[in-house]
């Protein structure tokens, strides 16, 4: 697995969730190999929720070999693909060429090449040919020359990206009892809906982690030391790393004022006392990374067993992909991962089921398979990369989708599932899991929409159900579970309690249906998350809509950007707008880093203003509110 032995996270948990959705096996994979679970963002709304989970990296190999060795029609061979095998008249894949020589034809190939891709790894002011180190000893694994040169050969567009691992440290070295400790979620969360019910394998056999913080020493010896990290080939010197998981250093230079950077010390394992400390990668000599680790609270006598590194690498501009991440010059050649421009393991297993589907509808002379930025994280994940590009490593975070009321962890199933069984890519087993989940989610909506109550009857169950008098005599569950802070568990006990005296009981069947009316874990989450967007959803399709219609509406030259007139937009993008000056709201949506979310923001508030000026008081306007900042409440 990648350098960070964990999977998951906000907006990356989505994507697993998505992979799951269409028979991918990363999401059982972490089931059967997590030490450590956790739903980041669980006191926010549903819709930024997002799994997380601490691998055993052992095991985690351990699993993923012995389900890709038993998968049907799955043949492995291991060795170095050094070239490929191009048809002479039409460009046409047709195989790849191993290190030795090997032919094996194909009509379509899937590239991932990872770090490895004309591959440098840099250790203070010392750098090596090679595409990560050993997890267990000294030698590096030796990069992809050969097919770095065929991709210059046939005119890519490439240039260099890089990224950093930090020092593996000997836990027994470090002062736990003086740190705050993560235990695991109880019951932990499985990523795979096969699992909604069986839970994860490792449920009695958790760990916890701890955090720990860098403080004004440890920034002292950041930047002391500086002159001697790396001279990279990309970035004139600097590198290109990743904007948003950046190095201490970078950490360090970029918020001079900080006291502080979070460091999450995660076991690597059931079995060995290695410790990843998440947040202190950066590739100075190894003498001083053991000063700045020594420097941090509860690892004043830390040995370090491994230095950290970076890696430069070389990645293809994505722009010259299609939506079905098919190589546009080459027809039959797919690209996903880090040579695509991503970070990350979740990012790069995205783009990979969607190349994977692809490879083999293309070998079967099928129509490609793509999803929309309406339908998934994958969908906006791939039509971000090919649409806009990227000049640093992609991340995925829940602000990149105008749809993430919709687009949940919880409900990938019901997205995209479907798709897939379409294209005959699920299991048996899975679409009568959907099917099974899909049947009562439908019962517990329906319920919920049948049973009503006066609304002062409703306001007598506590003050979380008090309501205006504008709202109505009568309110179904449904429409109170959409508040903010009821719950569905207290409307499940009203439902029963009231099944007998309410007035919506039409029926003994239906005082019966509400007497014994459950939500059942399998679609707990889903049922909740429905209920809770239930007007948010519509009110949300419609701005979107509108925006799609208006986006070439000119922007007033006039504009200031601060945060007086765009309250919830980032410093990052005000300072974006205001250097681009963008003429329309598709100019603006076609800058780096500029938010779905500030789109519709800025659209609002171009057209409420156009309003107020063409009207006769021409009165000055601020910036409207929108139903998703309203909705920021239940995030």
């Amino acid at each position: 697995m990648s350098c960070n032995p964990s999977i998951g996270g906000i907006g990356k948990g989505h994507l697993v969730r998505e992979i799951d959705a269409l028979d991918g096996i990363m999401g059982r994979v972490i089931d059967d190999a997590g030490i450590h679970f956790t739903m980041l963002n669980s006191r926010k709304g549903p819709a930024v929720r997002g799994p997380r989970a601490q691998a055993d990296r052992d095991l985690y190999k351990s699993e993923m070999q012995k389900l890709l060795l038993a998968y049907p029609n799955l043949y492995i061979v291991e060795a170095s693909a050094e070239d490929l095998i191009l048809d002479d008249a039409t460009n046409n894949v047709q195989g790849v060429v191993s290190k030795e020589g090997h032919e094996i034809l194909s009509k379509s190939v899937v590239i991932t090449t990872g770090t490895f891709l004309r591959g440098k790894c840099y250790l203070g002011r010392t750098s090596y040919p090679a595409g990560r180190h050993m997890r267990n000893s000294d030698e590096v694994e030796p990069p992809s020359i050969g097919l770095a040169l065929t991709l210059e050969r046939l005119q890519f567009p490439l240039a260099r990206l890089k990224t950093g691992t930090p020092p593996r440290l000997d836990g027994r070295t470090i002062a736990w009892d003086t740190l705050e400790k993560q235990p695991s979620d109880l019951p932990p969360p499985p990523f795979s809906y096969l699992n909604n019910v069986r839970g994860v394998k490792m449920v009695d056999h958790l760990i916890q982690c701890a955090k720990t913080y860098t403080n004004a020493e440890t920034h002292r010896l950041v930047m002391e030391y500086q002159h001697l990290l790396p001279d990279y080939d990309g970035g004139e010197g600097a590198g290109v790393g990743p904007r948003y998981c950046p190095s201490l250093f970078k950490k360090v230079q970029r918020f001079p004022d900080r006291e502080r950077h979070l460091i999450w010390l995660e076991p690597e394992g059931l079995n060995t006392n290695l410790v990843y400390p998440n947040g202190l990668s950066g590739p100075y000599p190894p003498e001083i990374q053991q000063k700045i680790i020594r420097s941090i609270p509860g690892m004043e006598e830390c040995e370090i067993v491994r230095p950290g590194y970076d890696v430069e690498y070389d990645f293809v501009d994505p722009r010259s992909l299609r939506h079905s991440l098919e190589a546009q010059q080459v027809k039959g050649l797919f690209l996903a991962g880090q040579i695509c421009g991503t970070t990350g393991y979740e990012e790069a297993a995205a783009q990979g089921i969607i190349a994977g589907i692809n490879a083999g509808l293309s070998a079967q002379n099928r129509e490609p398979f793509t999803l929309g930025r309406d339908e998934g994280y994958v969908g906006v994940l791939i039509d971000d990369l090919v649409t806009r590009g990227t000049n640093e490593p992609y991340r995925m975070f829940t602000s990149r989708a105008e749809y993430r009321l919709s687009l949940r962890q919880d409900n990938a199933d019901l997205r995209l599932t479907q798709r897939g069984i379409d294209i005959g890519v699920v299991s048996q087993e899975r679409r009568e899991h959907l099917q099974d989940r899909t049947l009562k989610i439908q019962q517990a909506m329906t319920t919920l929409e049948k049973f009503s109550l006066p609304r002062l009857e409703w306001a007598a169950e506590g003050d979380v159900f008090s309501m205006q008098q504008r709202e109505g005599k009568h309110k179904t569950a449904l429409d109170v579970l959409s508040m903010p802070d009821v719950t569905l568990p207290q409307i499940v006990s009203i439902i029963r309690s009231k099944a007998v005296t309410t007035a919506s009981a039409k029926s003994d069947e239906d005082r019966e249906e509400f007497a014994n009316f459950d939500v059942p874990s399998l679609v707990f989450d889903t049922v909740e998350a429905n209920s809770k967007y239930y007007h948010y959803l519509a009110r949300q399709e419609d701005e979107i809509n509108r925006w799609k219609k208006n986006n070439l509406i000119p922007i007033p030259k006039n504009i200031v950007y601060d945060k007086a007139h765009f309250p919830s937009l980032s410093a990052e993008e005000l300072e974006i707008l205001s250097r681009h000056q963008p003429e329309t709201l598709h100019a603006a949506g076609q800058l780096q880093h500029i938010t779905p979310h500030t789109m519709i923001y800025l659209h609002n508030y171009v057209l409420k203003r156009k309003m107020h000026e063409s009207s006769p008081s021409r009165r000055k306007v601020n910036a409207p509110p929108l139903a998703s900042d309203e909705a920021d409440g239940i995030f």
